[in-house]
């Protein structure tokens, strides 16, 4: 994942540290279809939490509704569930799917994401 080494998870922590919401957050990859981000939260206890976060735009276009492509953001969304996103509705006609990933995991998680794009879109 080469977006993603260019994300220091240190710097991640410490800017969730000094943050007034305990987050940080660096978009790694963007399109007019989706958005692809990590970020990292701070537990009560201080401790760092990762997470890699997908934002589905279902309609990019404000003036006109694709169904090929609400069709495609769909088989997307239900591969992100299977794969334990949570998934929340936001105000912008979009999907916010989220999950939680070990610094270790976060390649790995990524290209998965990515395979899943290509497939897909």
């Amino acid at each position: 994942m080469k977006e993603a080494h260019l994300i220091d998870i240190k710097v991640l922590k410490s800017e969730a540290e000094t943050s007034e919401h305990e987050e940080s957050y660096r978009a790694i990859e963007r399109s007019h279809n989706y958005r692809i981000g990590v970020g990292a939260r701070l537990a009560p206890s201080g401790q760092a939490h990762y997470f890699l976060e997908v934002v589905v735009h279902l309609c990019p276009s404000a003036s006109e509704v694709d169904i090929a492509l609400l069709e495609k953001s769909l088989t997307f969304l239900k591969e992100l569930r299977a794969r334990r996103y949570s998934l929340s509705c936001e105000d912008d006609n979009s999907i916010s799917c989220e999950t939680d990933v070990t610094p270790d995991d976060l390649d790995t998680e990524y290209e998965a994401v990515k395979a899943a794009i290509k497939k897909i879109f």
